[in-house]
């Protein structure tokens, strides 16, 4: 019964033609379902629908990111003699839909869908009583969320940046400047990459693309 519920809530996630109505607190009630259906499953007994669930939602997040990330480059390479009369008519467009008092909800397909699956990562990874079985998927999930701060759609890197705050907070814990034995049992940077060794060829790799960029810019290449 629970799968089948799994199922049907995946396909209202990534359903298409919604709008940013379907963004309204934090995709409303789609991360609350997600976690009623992993506290649903029994106790003492090997979790079956939170790491499909975990999956999935990353490689979805994965795959759209990619996309987006494809369509950003073809818009950039417009040509400049062509940005006036692009201008032109998203001006005229804007001052329709101000005229006609109803500006558009609808954003890029996969857009919603994709601020969807951040909002459930960042209730999975908040919810103390998953923090066991959420643990395995903090190094990728971070890494997506990471990776979704240079989305072009800013309800993407909104979302992204909740779940970044989630995913750190869980795997690092806060520092409370009430109590002197937080600092004490906090991670040092070297045991934190001994435990999160997904996150080193990431930041090389980061990196290396950030001084590329930065020489490029500089030498205008």
């Amino acid at each position: 019964m629970t799968e089948s519920w799994m199922v049907l809530l995946m396909d209202r996630t990534i359903a298409k033609g919604q709008t940013v109505d379907d963004l309204l607190r934090r995709s409303a009630g789609i991360p609350a379902a997600f976690i009623a259906l992993f506290l649903a499953e029994p106790e003492g007994t090997p979790k079956k629908l939170l790491p499909r669930a975990l999956e999935w939602l990353i490689e979805f997040a994965k795959a759209s990111l990619a996309i987006f990330q494809k369509d950003s480059n073809q818009k950039s390479g417009i040509r400049k003699d062509g940005l006036g009369e692009l201008c032109e008519s998203l001006s005229g467009t804007a001052a329709s839909a101000h005229s006609n008092g109803n500006l558009s909800k609808s954003r890029d397909e996969g857009v919603v869908p994709t601020v969807h699956v951040f909002n459930v990562l960042r209730a999975a990874f908040n919810d103390a009583n998953l923090a066991t079985d959420t643990s395995g998927f903090s190094a990728e999930a971070t890494i997506v969320a990471i990776q979704a701060f240079s989305s072009p759609y800013w309800e993407v890197r909104n979302a992204a940046c909740l779940a970044y705050t989630a995913l750190v907070r869980r795997m690092v814990g806060f520092l409370n400047v009430q109590k002197r034995e937080s600092a004490r049992r906090s991670l040092t940077g070297l045991e934190f990459f001994h435990r999160q060794v997904e996150y080193i060829s990431m930041w090389l790799c980061s990196c290396d693309v950030y001084c590329i960029t930065f020489i490029c810019e500089k030498t205008g290449l």
